[in-house]
Parts: C-alpha cells; sequence; structure tokens
C-alpha cells in the first residue's frame, strides 16, 4: 500500500489526524482521518487522488477490518478509517490498544511502550509512542518516483499538517511529556503531527476506584469525600445520640406527671 499513500502525499495539500485511545464503554480504538484537497491539484490527477483513498479505505477494511466512511464528492475529499476492539475491562481494554499501536500492518508508530499496573483502588499506567514520517518515507519507494512527481512529492511533506490525539480514562495525571486535561474523567493529549521530523508523547495517569467500584476523582478529592462523609457520619450520631437523650427525657418527664396526677386522685 506504500505506492498508494505516496500517491496521496503528492496532492500537496493533505491532513491526516489520528486518533487513539480508549472511551468510557472500554473500547480500545484507533482512527484515521485524512483529508485531501484536489482543487488546486492538476485536474488530469484528480480522478488519480479520488482512486488512491478508495484503494486505501477498501484495503484496510477487507484486510484489518477497519469500518470506513468514505467522502470522495466532497471538497475536500474525506477517508475516515476505524478499527474498534470491545472489551470489558480496562485492564483488557488497555491490552487491546497495545496490540492495536504495535500492529505493523496497521500502526502509524516506530515505537510503542505501554505499562500497565493495577492495585485494590487505583491503575496506573504509562504510554509513550513516537512515529517519524521521514523514515517511513525512507523505506519507500518515494525516491523512484518521476521528477516531475517527486517535486510534487517534496511539497507535499513541506506542507503535510495533521494531529495525534490521545484519550484515555483517568482521574488524576501523574507526569505527562506535553499538555493534558481531564474532560469527563478522560485524559485527553494532543500533538501536532509533524511530516519532516519525529512526533512523539508520553502520559503517565491513574484511574482511582471508589469502595463501591465506581471510578472516582483524584486521590485528594476521594480523601477529602471521605473526610466529609465521616464528618456527616459523625454529626448523624451526635444528632440521633441528642434525640435518643431528648426522646427519653421526654418519655420520663411525662410518666412523673401521670404518676402525680394519679396520686392526687387516690387523694
Amino acid at each position: 500500500m506504500l505506492s498508494t499513500i505516496l500517491t496521496l502525499l503528492m496532492s500537496g495539500c493533505i491532513e491526516v489526524d489520528i486518533e487513539i485511545g480508549i472511551d468510557a464503554n472500554f473500547t480500545s480504538y484507533l482512527t484515521y482521518r485524512i483529508s485531501l484537497d484536489v482543487r488546486d491539484f492538476d485536474e488530469q490527477y484528480h480522478d488519480l487522488m479520488r482512486n488512491s483513498m478508495n484503494r486505501l479505505g477498501w484495503h484496510y477494511q477487507e484486510y484489518f477490518d477497519f469500518n470506513v466512511e468514505l467522502h470522495l464528492d466532497t471538497d475536500p475529499c474525506l477517508l475516515i478509517m476505524t478499527r474498534r476492539i470491545n472489551n470489558t475491562s480496562f485492564e483488557q481494554a488497555y491490552a487491546s490498544l497495545k496490540d492495536l499501536l504495535t500492529d505493523d500492518n496497521i500502526t502509524p508508530f516506530m515505537q510503542v511502550d505501554m505499562v500497565y499496573q493495577s492495585f485494590e483502588r487505583q491503575n496506573k499506567y504509562l504510554i509513550n509512542a513516537e512515529t517519524d514520517i521521514p523514515q517511513i518515507i525512507s523505506l519507500s519507494n518515494a525516491d523512484d518516483l518521476p521528477p516531475a512527481l517527486l517535486e510534487h512529492f517534496d511539497e507535499a511533506i513541506l506542507s503535510g499538517q495533521g494531529s495525534i490525539t490521545l484519550s484515555l480514562p483517568a482521574s488524576e495525571i501523574i507526569s505527562s511529556a506535553q499538555q493534558t486535561e481531564i474532560r469527563n474523567n478522560q485524559a485527553v493529549l494532543t500533538v501536532p503531527l509533524s511530516f519532516t521530523d519525529t512526533t512523539a508523547f508520553e502520559l503517565t495517569a491513574a484511574v482511582n476506584f471508589l469502595r463501591d467500584g465506581t471510578p472516582g476523582g483524584t486521590s485528594e478529592e476521594i480523601i477529602n469525600e471521605q473526610n466529609r462523609l465521616k464528618e456527616i457520619a459523625l454529626y448523624t450520631t451526635f444528632a440521633a445520640a441528642g434525640l435518643l437523650i431528648l426522646t427519653l427525657l421526654i418519655a420520663v418527664l411525662t410518666r412523673k406527671k401521670k404518676q402525680k396526677y394519679v396520686g392526687r386522685r387516690i387523694k
């Protein structure tokens, strides 16, 4: 498929966005979103570019079980390819994600390192990966292109753009080489994809759990919540004790009053 990818790169106006991660339902995924603008390219090549996108989508769908969405009649043209793996736990999902990112047939990364640790009320993980588009190109047959097409290819490398977005369940960020934020209990990290240099990211995070097994906030938030619940329980105990004492006191006073009333009647 290298020839197809090179054909796309020669368009001189391509954007590649890569999304990887695990969603809230423990589904691991890898998505390629390729946007190709052929309007500024010679019209004789328009069909070639669109056919290349079609072949690329078909190949990933037939051989690698990707779901493919293709829009060839729009400007720019759009190809979205997604591989999803359903899982029943975060640990299983993390292993599935590792399989996706280390499969040489479909991964965009030259190097992937993933570590997972599970504790009673916390899961910790580390992920770092690196892609090197110049190195991938050097392993291809780009140098064998005709001079006219090679010129377009060089221009495409300089103007190509895109991003890599990582999204994983997280209660807190332990460390990250790039800016990362937590949205709805998901750590989200996005880095620009370079066509002329290496692109790398690194994230260490944790998923904390409450006593009932549901995901919680940061360790500090969980401790503060536990202290708050202890205070509520203590106040509730004091209130219940006070109410009990008051009830007993009323009962004693009522009994004494009745006894005194009965004594008066006897006399």
